[in-house]
């Protein structure tokens, strides 16, 4: 059964996330970005987990072809809802989808020599999935290190790409104490 003498059922963390992500299917190189976010978590058993919440990412990655060179920079919100499991005292891992709503893009697609926004189609809402290792360094701070995959599927042949992989370091604070039950 639950221990309530120990974990607490109910809890939520603040999250930021520099990451590096890039498209999976066109030529080229991710630029490091932040992702700032809030989870729930709601532990089932002392062992698994449901975790879900919102992030802001974005994505900033440059084109890597002899005639395109330019950089461009996405906005999403994110809607995760994973299963954790907790195998041992410090230690959740992650494993779930995610929900991407668009924001806003822009870019410099030749021959443009300034930035300037994508018209309105361009890029459209995508699912994805995430795998993450939380371990919790000292009382209500963990670290993390996650890997997450986004697609959509899309002409081959077009310049854009909603199709991204990318990796992810992280620091969480934890607003309420793990290791106490509800009062």
């Amino acid at each position: 059964s639950y221990d309530l003498e120990y974990y607490r059922k109910w809890n939520f963390d603040v999250l930021l996330q520099p990451h590096l992500s890039k498209p999976t299917n066109r030529d080229s190189k991710g630029k490091i970005q932040f992702n700032l976010g809030g989870r729930v978590h709601y532990r089932m058993t002392k062992s698994f987990g449901l975790t879900s919440g919102v992030d802001y990412h974005r994505i900033k990655y440059q084109y890597a072809y002899e005639n395109d060179n330019s950089v461009d920079h996405l906005n999403f919100f994110r809607l995760p809802l994973l299963l954790s499991v907790y195998p041992v005292k410090r230690l959740r891992l992650s494993l779930g989808g995610s929900y991407q709503f668009f924001l806003s893009a822009t870019g410099q697609p030749p021959p443009a020599t300034e930035p300037l926004a994508y018209p309105s189609g361009s890029f459209i809402n995508s699912i994805g999935v995430m795998a993450s290792a939380h371990y919790r360094v000292y009382r209500k701070f963990s670290a993390s290190i996650g890997f997450h995959f986004q697609k959509r599927s899309s002409n081959p042949i077009d310049r854009l790409s909603q199709n991204f992989k990318g990796f992810s370091i992280g620091v969480a604070y934890t607003l309420l104490n793990p290791n106490q039950p509800n009062k």
